[in-house]
Protein backbone atom coordinates (compact mmCIF):
# COMPACT_ATOMS: atom_id res chain seq x y z
CA UNK A 1 0.00 0.00 0.00
CA UNK A 2 1.27 3.44 -0.98
CA UNK A 3 1.69 6.23 1.53
CA UNK A 4 0.50 9.66 0.46
CA UNK A 5 1.09 13.05 2.08
CA UNK A 6 0.19 16.29 1.08
CA UNK A 7 3.51 17.98 0.82
CA UNK A 8 6.82 17.38 3.16
CA UNK A 9 8.09 19.35 6.62
CA UNK A 10 4.94 20.60 8.38
CA UNK A 11 2.43 20.13 5.27
CA UNK A 12 2.69 16.32 5.97
CA UNK A 13 -0.45 14.55 6.44
CA UNK A 14 -0.44 12.32 9.24
CA UNK A 15 -4.08 11.87 9.63
CA UNK A 16 -3.98 9.71 6.47
CA UNK A 17 -0.82 8.51 6.94
CA UNK A 18 -2.03 6.88 10.16
CA UNK A 19 -5.38 5.58 8.75
CA UNK A 20 -3.63 3.83 5.86
CA UNK A 21 -1.58 2.04 8.29
CA UNK A 22 -4.07 1.18 10.85
CA UNK A 23 -6.13 -0.04 7.91
CA UNK A 24 -3.60 -2.39 6.43
CA UNK A 25 -2.81 -3.84 9.93
CA UNK A 26 -6.37 -4.27 10.91
CA UNK A 27 -7.52 -6.00 7.76
CA UNK A 28 -6.10 -9.54 8.04
CA UNK A 29 -6.61 -9.69 12.06
CA UNK A 30 -10.37 -7.93 11.19
CA UNK A 31 -11.18 -10.43 8.54
CA UNK A 32 -9.98 -13.74 10.63
CA UNK A 33 -11.90 -12.53 13.63
CA UNK A 34 -15.19 -11.99 11.38
CA UNK A 35 -15.22 -15.26 9.64
CA UNK A 36 -14.99 -17.14 13.07
CA UNK A 37 -17.79 -14.89 14.02
CA UNK A 38 -19.92 -15.42 11.43
CA UNK A 39 -19.55 -19.26 11.63
CA UNK A 40 -20.05 -19.45 15.42
CA UNK A 41 -23.51 -17.88 14.38
CA UNK A 42 -23.80 -20.18 11.75
CA UNK A 43 -23.55 -23.37 13.73
CA UNK A 44 -25.49 -21.54 16.46
CA UNK A 45 -28.58 -21.42 14.22
CA UNK A 46 -28.06 -24.94 13.00
CA UNK A 47 -27.84 -26.05 16.05
CA UNK A 48 -31.45 -24.12 16.70
CA UNK A 49 -32.92 -25.96 13.93
CA UNK A 50 -32.33 -29.03 14.45
CA UNK A 51 -32.98 -29.33 17.89
CA UNK A 52 -36.37 -27.77 16.74
CA UNK A 53 -36.95 -30.17 14.22
CA UNK A 54 -35.87 -32.82 17.01
CA UNK A 55 -37.78 -31.56 19.54
CA UNK A 56 -41.13 -31.41 17.23
CA UNK A 57 -40.78 -34.89 16.62
CA UNK A 58 -40.28 -35.63 20.59
CA UNK A 59 -43.90 -33.66 20.97
CA UNK A 60 -45.28 -35.81 18.15
CA UNK A 61 -44.00 -38.81 19.61
CA UNK A 62 -44.98 -38.21 23.24
CA UNK A 63 -49.02 -37.94 22.02
CA UNK A 64 -48.54 -41.71 21.86
CA UNK A 65 -48.33 -42.15 25.95
CA UNK A 66 -50.80 -42.78 27.95
CA UNK A 67 -54.38 -43.50 26.33
CA UNK A 68 -52.43 -42.23 23.34
CA UNK A 69 -52.19 -45.42 21.61
CA UNK A 70 -56.25 -46.13 21.89
CA UNK A 71 -58.45 -45.91 19.11
CA UNK A 72 -61.31 -42.89 20.04
CA UNK A 73 -64.55 -43.51 20.11
CA UNK A 74 -67.08 -42.01 18.29
CA UNK A 75 -71.13 -41.36 19.44
CA UNK A 76 -73.64 -41.37 16.99
CA UNK A 77 -77.30 -40.32 17.96
CA UNK A 78 -80.21 -41.04 16.00
CA UNK A 79 -82.25 -38.51 13.86
CA UNK A 80 -84.70 -36.35 16.30
CA UNK A 81 -83.37 -37.71 19.42
CA UNK A 82 -83.73 -34.61 21.58
CA UNK A 83 -79.89 -34.85 22.52
CA UNK A 84 -76.27 -34.74 21.06
CA UNK A 85 -73.50 -36.95 22.63
CA UNK A 86 -69.89 -37.13 22.38
CA UNK A 87 -67.38 -39.73 23.39
CA UNK A 88 -64.06 -39.86 24.75
CA UNK A 89 -61.48 -42.47 24.79
CA UNK A 90 -62.15 -43.61 27.95
CA UNK A 91 -65.90 -44.34 26.72
CA UNK A 92 -67.10 -48.59 26.06
CA UNK A 93 -68.09 -49.47 22.88
CA UNK A 94 -71.86 -50.42 22.91
CA UNK A 95 -75.55 -49.25 22.20
CA UNK A 96 -77.89 -47.09 24.86
CA UNK A 97 -81.50 -46.57 24.59
CA UNK A 98 -82.12 -43.08 25.91
CA UNK A 99 -85.29 -40.70 26.55
CA UNK A 100 -85.45 -37.24 27.49
CA UNK A 101 -87.95 -36.97 29.94
CA UNK A 102 -87.69 -32.99 30.63
CA UNK A 103 -85.21 -30.32 30.24
CA UNK A 104 -83.35 -28.50 33.28
CA UNK A 105 -84.86 -24.40 33.02
CA UNK A 106 -84.17 -21.56 35.38
CA UNK A 107 -87.04 -20.35 37.22
CA UNK A 108 -88.42 -17.00 35.36
CA UNK A 109 -91.02 -14.15 37.51
CA UNK A 110 -93.22 -11.90 36.03
CA UNK A 111 -94.50 -9.08 37.28
CA UNK A 112 -98.15 -7.38 36.96
CA UNK A 113 -98.23 -4.85 33.98
CA UNK A 114 -97.62 -1.61 35.07
CA UNK A 115 -99.41 1.21 32.99
CA UNK A 116 -97.27 4.28 32.10
CA UNK A 117 -98.62 7.72 33.23
CA UNK A 118 -101.01 9.73 31.03
CA UNK A 119 -97.88 11.68 29.95
CA UNK A 120 -96.13 8.69 28.60
CA UNK A 121 -93.54 8.24 31.46
CA UNK A 122 -92.84 5.58 33.69
CA UNK A 123 -94.81 5.40 36.48
CA UNK A 124 -93.53 4.69 40.07
CA UNK A 125 -94.14 1.03 41.31
CA UNK A 126 -93.31 2.34 45.19
CA UNK A 127 -89.56 1.87 46.95
CA UNK A 128 -88.36 -0.10 49.87
CA UNK A 129 -86.47 -3.19 50.26
CA UNK A 130 -86.85 -6.45 47.61
CA UNK A 131 -84.93 -9.56 49.71
CA UNK A 132 -84.18 -11.79 46.45
CA UNK A 133 -83.32 -15.66 47.84
CA UNK A 134 -82.20 -18.19 45.05
CA UNK A 135 -82.58 -21.83 46.26
CA UNK A 136 -81.20 -21.98 49.73
CA UNK A 137 -78.77 -19.12 49.49
CA UNK A 138 -78.75 -16.43 51.95
CA UNK A 139 -80.90 -13.53 50.47
CA UNK A 140 -79.89 -10.34 49.06
CA UNK A 141 -81.45 -7.17 50.31
CA UNK A 142 -81.35 -4.91 47.05
CA UNK A 143 -82.36 -1.33 47.98
CA UNK A 144 -84.96 0.73 45.82
CA UNK A 145 -84.64 4.05 46.73
CA UNK A 146 -87.64 7.14 46.48
CA UNK A 147 -88.60 7.84 43.24
CA UNK A 148 -86.28 5.08 41.94
CA UNK A 149 -89.23 2.65 42.11
CA UNK A 150 -90.10 2.16 38.09
CA UNK A 151 -89.78 -1.27 36.57
CA UNK A 152 -86.75 0.21 34.78
CA UNK A 153 -85.66 1.46 38.04
CA UNK A 154 -85.73 -1.32 39.68
CA UNK A 155 -84.67 -3.66 37.15
CA UNK A 156 -81.51 -2.00 37.08
CA UNK A 157 -81.03 -1.69 41.04
CA UNK A 158 -81.45 -5.72 40.76
CA UNK A 159 -78.79 -6.15 38.08
CA UNK A 160 -76.80 -4.10 40.04
CA UNK A 161 -77.12 -5.33 43.52
CA UNK A 162 -78.17 -9.44 42.71
CA UNK A 163 -76.97 -9.60 39.27
CA UNK A 164 -74.75 -12.57 40.51
CA UNK A 165 -77.82 -14.49 41.62
CA UNK A 166 -80.49 -13.19 39.09
CA UNK A 167 -81.02 -10.75 35.82
CA UNK A 168 -83.96 -8.47 35.08
CA UNK A 169 -85.35 -7.05 32.14
CA UNK A 170 -88.08 -5.03 31.19
CA UNK A 171 -90.55 -5.62 28.47
CA UNK A 172 -93.24 -2.73 27.37
CA UNK A 173 -96.22 -3.43 25.54
CA UNK A 174 -99.21 -1.54 25.00
CA UNK A 175 -100.65 -2.01 28.30
CA UNK A 176 -97.50 -0.64 29.94
CA UNK A 177 -94.03 -2.30 31.45
CA UNK A 178 -93.92 -6.26 32.44
CA UNK A 179 -90.18 -7.26 35.33
CA UNK A 180 -89.26 -10.23 33.99
CA UNK A 181 -86.52 -11.77 36.83
CA UNK A 182 -84.81 -14.51 36.00
CA UNK A 183 -82.16 -17.13 38.25
CA UNK A 184 -78.76 -17.76 36.77
CA UNK A 185 -79.22 -21.16 38.33
CA UNK A 186 -81.08 -23.60 36.33
CA UNK A 187 -82.79 -26.70 37.92
CA UNK A 188 -85.00 -26.93 41.30
CA UNK A 189 -82.12 -25.70 42.91
CA UNK A 190 -82.43 -21.95 41.45
CA UNK A 191 -85.87 -21.46 42.62
CA UNK A 192 -86.32 -17.26 43.07
CA UNK A 193 -88.17 -16.22 46.38
CA UNK A 194 -88.61 -12.45 47.12
CA UNK A 195 -90.25 -10.97 50.01
CA UNK A 196 -90.59 -7.39 50.03
CA UNK A 197 -90.68 -4.80 53.09
CA UNK A 198 -90.51 -0.99 53.88
CA UNK A 199 -91.07 1.65 52.03
CA UNK A 200 -94.05 3.11 50.69
CA UNK A 201 -95.32 -0.88 50.17
CA UNK A 202 -95.58 -0.10 46.57
CA UNK A 203 -92.88 -2.82 46.24
CA UNK A 204 -95.40 -5.74 47.68
CA UNK A 205 -96.10 -6.36 44.33
CA UNK A 206 -93.17 -8.02 43.59
CA UNK A 207 -93.51 -10.49 47.18
CA UNK A 208 -93.18 -13.59 45.91
CA UNK A 209 -95.72 -14.91 49.00
CA UNK A 210 -98.69 -12.46 48.96
CA UNK A 211 -98.34 -10.00 45.52
CA UNK A 212 -99.15 -10.35 41.86
CA UNK A 213 -95.81 -11.36 40.38
CA UNK A 214 -96.38 -15.16 39.03
CA UNK A 215 -93.69 -17.91 37.82
CA UNK A 216 -93.36 -17.30 34.07
CA UNK A 217 -90.90 -20.45 33.99
CA UNK A 218 -90.99 -22.76 36.91
CA UNK A 219 -87.88 -23.96 38.42
CA UNK A 220 -87.01 -27.61 36.17
CA UNK A 221 -84.39 -29.92 36.82
CA UNK A 222 -83.46 -32.47 33.09
CA UNK A 223 -84.29 -35.81 33.61
CA UNK A 224 -83.21 -38.74 31.58
CA UNK A 225 -84.06 -42.43 31.07
CA UNK A 226 -80.93 -44.70 30.17
CA UNK A 227 -81.73 -48.00 29.62
CA UNK A 228 -84.82 -47.87 32.26
CA UNK A 229 -81.98 -45.94 34.31
CA UNK A 230 -83.41 -42.54 35.40
CA UNK A 231 -81.08 -39.69 35.81
CA UNK A 232 -81.92 -36.14 37.13
CA UNK A 233 -79.73 -33.42 36.42
CA UNK A 234 -79.54 -29.38 37.47
CA UNK A 235 -78.34 -28.75 33.67
CA UNK A 236 -78.90 -29.75 30.24
CA UNK A 237 -75.35 -31.26 29.80
CA UNK A 238 -74.93 -34.54 31.80
CA UNK A 239 -71.22 -35.50 31.77
CA UNK A 240 -71.01 -38.58 34.20
CA UNK A 241 -74.21 -40.28 33.26
CA UNK A 242 -72.73 -42.66 31.13
CA UNK A 243 -68.54 -43.18 31.31
CA UNK A 244 -66.44 -41.16 28.93
CA UNK A 245 -69.75 -39.80 27.28
CA UNK A 246 -71.04 -36.45 27.56
CA UNK A 247 -74.95 -35.67 26.67
CA UNK A 248 -76.47 -32.52 25.40
CA UNK A 249 -80.14 -32.22 25.92
CA UNK A 250 -81.57 -30.35 23.65
CA UNK A 251 -85.87 -31.40 23.44
CA UNK A 252 -87.67 -33.65 26.33
CA UNK A 253 -90.04 -36.21 24.45
CA UNK A 254 -91.42 -38.14 27.12
CA UNK A 255 -91.56 -41.97 27.05
CA UNK A 256 -89.59 -41.88 23.05
CA UNK A 257 -86.20 -43.63 23.24
CA UNK A 258 -83.38 -43.09 20.84
CA UNK A 259 -80.32 -45.36 20.52
CA UNK A 260 -77.13 -44.18 21.13
CA UNK A 261 -74.40 -46.17 19.75
CA UNK A 262 -70.57 -45.12 20.68
CA UNK A 263 -67.93 -47.15 18.51
CA UNK A 264 -64.53 -46.72 17.93
CA UNK A 265 -62.94 -44.07 16.31
CA UNK A 266 -59.29 -44.56 14.55
CA UNK A 267 -59.14 -41.16 13.19
CA UNK A 268 -57.79 -39.36 16.34
CA UNK A 269 -55.20 -41.67 16.26
CA UNK A 270 -54.30 -41.75 12.74
CA UNK A 271 -54.29 -38.17 13.02
CA UNK A 272 -51.43 -38.91 15.81
CA UNK A 273 -49.63 -41.44 13.97
CA UNK A 274 -49.81 -38.77 10.71
CA UNK A 275 -48.45 -35.82 13.16
CA UNK A 276 -45.59 -38.51 13.96
CA UNK A 277 -44.67 -38.97 10.49
CA UNK A 278 -44.96 -35.75 9.23
CA UNK A 279 -42.87 -34.57 12.06
CA UNK A 280 -40.07 -37.12 11.30
CA UNK A 281 -39.89 -35.91 7.53
CA UNK A 282 -39.37 -32.99 8.84
CA UNK A 283 -36.59 -33.22 11.01
CA UNK A 284 -35.02 -35.91 7.99
CA UNK A 285 -35.34 -32.84 5.76
CA UNK A 286 -34.01 -30.27 8.03
CA UNK A 287 -30.59 -32.45 9.03
CA UNK A 288 -29.91 -33.30 5.06
CA UNK A 289 -30.37 -29.47 4.71
CA UNK A 290 -27.64 -28.77 7.37
CA UNK A 291 -25.11 -31.26 6.96
CA UNK A 292 -25.59 -31.26 2.97
CA UNK A 293 -21.78 -30.87 1.72
CA UNK A 294 -22.55 -28.95 -1.66
CA UNK A 295 -21.61 -28.87 -4.99
CA UNK A 296 -21.07 -26.92 -8.15
CA UNK A 297 -24.81 -26.41 -8.64
CA UNK A 298 -25.87 -26.31 -4.67
CA UNK A 299 -24.74 -24.56 -1.42
CA UNK A 300 -23.26 -26.65 1.28
CA UNK A 301 -24.97 -26.27 4.77
CA UNK A 302 -23.61 -24.62 7.86
CA UNK A 303 -22.93 -27.93 9.04
CA UNK A 304 -21.43 -29.23 6.48
CA UNK A 305 -18.29 -32.13 7.68
CA UNK A 306 -19.41 -32.22 10.94
CA UNK A 307 -20.37 -35.71 12.17
CA UNK A 308 -23.14 -35.07 14.18
CA UNK A 309 -25.74 -34.30 12.20
CA UNK A 310 -24.85 -37.41 9.69
CA UNK A 311 -25.08 -39.47 13.38
CA UNK A 312 -28.07 -38.55 14.37
CA UNK A 313 -29.67 -39.07 11.13
CA UNK A 314 -28.04 -43.10 10.75
CA UNK A 315 -29.48 -43.41 14.33
CA UNK A 316 -33.02 -42.16 13.41
CA UNK A 317 -33.00 -44.23 10.15
CA UNK A 318 -31.36 -47.90 12.28
CA UNK A 319 -34.10 -47.22 14.89
CA UNK A 320 -36.72 -46.96 12.02
CA UNK A 321 -34.93 -50.04 10.36
CA UNK A 322 -34.75 -52.43 13.65
CA UNK A 323 -38.74 -52.34 13.56
CA UNK A 324 -39.07 -51.92 9.87
CA UNK A 325 -41.33 -54.87 9.63
CA UNK A 326 -43.72 -54.16 12.60
CA UNK A 327 -43.97 -50.68 11.32
CA UNK A 328 -44.79 -51.82 7.72
CA UNK A 329 -47.55 -54.00 9.09
CA UNK A 330 -49.03 -50.56 10.64
CA UNK A 331 -48.84 -48.97 7.13
CA UNK A 332 -45.82 -47.16 7.29
CA UNK A 333 -43.11 -47.31 4.65
CA UNK A 334 -39.82 -45.91 4.07
CA UNK A 335 -38.78 -43.80 0.47
CA UNK A 336 -35.07 -43.75 -0.77
CA UNK A 337 -34.55 -40.27 0.97
CA UNK A 338 -35.54 -42.00 4.54
CA UNK A 339 -38.51 -40.46 4.80
CA UNK A 340 -41.52 -42.04 5.96
CA UNK A 341 -45.01 -42.35 4.93
CA UNK A 342 -48.51 -43.50 5.70
CA UNK A 343 -50.78 -46.18 3.74
CA UNK A 344 -54.48 -45.06 5.37
CA UNK A 345 -55.93 -48.73 4.03
CA UNK A 346 -53.28 -50.63 5.28
CA UNK A 347 -53.40 -48.60 8.80
CA UNK A 348 -57.48 -49.25 8.97
CA UNK A 349 -57.31 -52.72 7.87
CA UNK A 350 -54.45 -53.38 10.93
CA UNK A 351 -56.04 -51.67 13.33
CA UNK A 352 -59.51 -53.79 12.49
CA UNK A 353 -57.51 -56.64 13.19
CA UNK A 354 -55.43 -55.64 16.17
CA UNK A 355 -57.13 -52.57 18.25
CA UNK A 356 -54.05 -52.46 20.33
CA UNK A 357 -51.51 -52.45 16.96
CA UNK A 358 -50.53 -49.25 17.59
CA UNK A 359 -49.77 -49.64 21.04
CA UNK A 360 -47.79 -52.52 20.30
CA UNK A 361 -45.73 -50.34 18.42
CA UNK A 362 -45.53 -46.36 20.05
CA UNK A 363 -46.30 -47.26 23.76
CA UNK A 364 -43.30 -46.44 26.29
CA UNK A 365 -42.98 -49.31 26.72
CA UNK A 366 -42.68 -51.13 23.64
CA UNK A 367 -39.82 -51.90 22.08
CA UNK A 368 -39.51 -48.91 19.02
CA UNK A 369 -41.24 -46.59 21.27
CA UNK A 370 -39.23 -47.05 24.37
CA UNK A 371 -36.28 -47.04 21.41
CA UNK A 372 -37.20 -44.08 19.71
CA UNK A 373 -38.27 -41.69 22.82
CA UNK A 374 -34.71 -42.61 24.32
CA UNK A 375 -33.20 -42.21 21.09
CA UNK A 376 -34.26 -38.49 21.05
CA UNK A 377 -34.11 -37.37 24.87
CA UNK A 378 -30.20 -38.59 24.20
CA UNK A 379 -29.78 -35.62 21.69
CA UNK A 380 -32.41 -33.11 22.99
CA UNK A 381 -32.53 -33.60 26.31
CA UNK A 382 -31.20 -31.34 29.13
CA UNK A 383 -27.53 -33.12 29.10
CA UNK A 384 -28.04 -34.27 25.34
CA UNK A 385 -25.52 -34.03 22.65
CA UNK A 386 -26.94 -30.81 21.65
CA UNK A 387 -27.09 -28.61 24.62
CA UNK A 388 -23.48 -29.97 25.00
CA UNK A 389 -22.83 -28.71 21.20
CA UNK A 390 -24.54 -25.52 22.40
CA UNK A 391 -22.57 -24.65 25.45
CA UNK A 392 -20.08 -25.53 23.46
CA UNK A 393 -21.05 -23.01 20.67
CA UNK A 394 -21.68 -20.20 23.54
CA UNK A 395 -18.12 -20.99 24.88
CA UNK A 396 -16.88 -20.55 21.79
CA UNK A 397 -18.71 -17.05 21.33
CA UNK A 398 -17.35 -15.53 24.36
CA UNK A 399 -13.19 -16.41 23.70
CA UNK A 400 -14.46 -14.71 20.29
CA UNK A 401 -15.95 -11.61 22.28
CA UNK A 402 -12.98 -11.50 24.42
CA UNK A 403 -10.62 -11.84 21.10
CA UNK A 404 -12.55 -9.03 19.43
CA UNK A 405 -12.10 -6.54 22.29
CA UNK A 406 -8.10 -7.38 22.44
CA UNK A 407 -8.18 -7.03 18.60
CA UNK A 408 -9.51 -3.49 18.78
CA UNK A 409 -7.62 -2.58 21.75
CA UNK A 410 -4.46 -3.53 19.99
CA UNK A 411 -5.41 -1.07 17.07
CA UNK A 412 -6.25 1.36 19.24
CA UNK A 413 -2.77 1.26 20.56
CA UNK A 414 -1.42 0.65 17.02
CA UNK A 415 -3.38 4.05 15.97
CA UNK A 416 -1.70 5.90 18.67
CA UNK A 417 1.66 4.07 18.25
CA UNK A 418 2.20 5.78 14.59
CA UNK A 419 0.60 8.71 15.31
CA UNK A 420 2.93 9.63 18.17
CA UNK A 421 5.69 8.54 15.70
CA UNK A 422 4.22 10.20 12.47
CA UNK A 423 3.73 13.21 14.56
CA UNK A 424 7.00 13.43 15.99
CA UNK A 425 8.17 12.82 12.19
CA UNK A 426 6.29 15.75 11.09
CA UNK A 427 8.01 18.20 13.80
CA UNK A 428 11.15 17.17 13.02
CA UNK A 429 10.65 17.92 9.30
CA UNK A 430 9.54 21.35 10.17
CA UNK A 431 12.59 22.18 12.21
CA UNK A 432 14.49 20.89 9.03
CA UNK A 433 12.38 22.66 6.94
CA UNK A 434 13.44 25.81 8.88
CA UNK A 435 17.01 25.26 8.81
CA UNK A 436 16.71 25.11 5.17
CA UNK A 437 15.48 28.09 4.55
CA UNK A 438 18.18 29.60 6.99
CA UNK A 439 20.84 28.70 5.23
CA UNK A 440 19.24 28.76 1.74
CA UNK A 441 19.43 32.65 3.11
CA UNK A 442 22.79 32.51 3.95
CA UNK A 443 24.17 31.16 1.02
CA UNK A 444 22.22 33.98 -1.25
CA UNK A 445 23.91 37.06 0.75
CA UNK A 446 27.09 35.10 0.65
CA UNK A 447 26.70 35.07 -3.58
CA UNK A 448 25.72 38.96 -3.36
Amino acid sequence: MGITATGIGSGLDVNSIVSQLVAAERTPGDKRLTAAEQDTKAQISAFGSLTSALSALETALKKFDGSGTSAGRKATVATGAGYSASASSSASSGRYQISVESLAQAHRLQSATVARNGDGSAAQLGYGTLAISVGSGDPINVTIDQSKGSLADIRSAINAQAGDKVTATVVSGDAGDVLFITSRTSGTDGAVSIAASGGDGGLAALDTSSGTITTKDAAQDAQVVIDGITRTAKGNTLSDAITGVSLTLTSAQPGTTFALDVTEDPSSLKSTLTSFVTAYNAAVGQIRTLSASGGQDSVAGPLSGDAAPRGILQTLRNTIGNSYSALSSLGLKTAVDGTLTLDSTKFDAALSADPNAVKKLFSETSDFGKGMRDVLHNYVGDQGLLAGRRESLDSRTKTQSRQRTDFEARMVQIEATYRRQFTALDTMMAQLQGTSSYVSQQMAMLNK
